[in-house]
């Protein structure tokens, strides 16, 4: 699966995903039946990430480190130190 994020065109890979999903499919084991069942339901958002290359990592990072830092603050009554603490740790823009 890696070679097909490192092609700049999103055909070829979409032609080696099909293939990858009719093979799984018509194996004997059961793991790759079920393999091919996520693939084929997930297609269109997996061609979407192979054309476009966009991920919210960094948007999910934040929000992690936003919900830990509200999980340690937890009982704390003053908003206004909650939210310097956020900005301290998650970096002011």
């Amino acid at each position: 699966m890696r070679k097909w994020f490192e092609r700049t065109y999103d055909k070829p890979a979409r032609d080696a995903l099909v293939k990858l999903i009719e093979r799984a499919s018509q194996s004997i084991q059961e793991p790759l039946k079920r393999m091919a069942g996520t693939l084929s339901r997930w297609f269109e958002p997996i061609g979407r990430s192979i054309r476009h290359r966009y991920t919210n990592g960094l948007t999910e990072g934040f929000n992690n480190k936003i919900k830990l830092i509200q999980r340690m603050a937890y009982g704390l009554r003053n908003e206004h130190n909650r939210r310097k603490r956020i900005l301290a740790w998650c970096g002011e823009p």
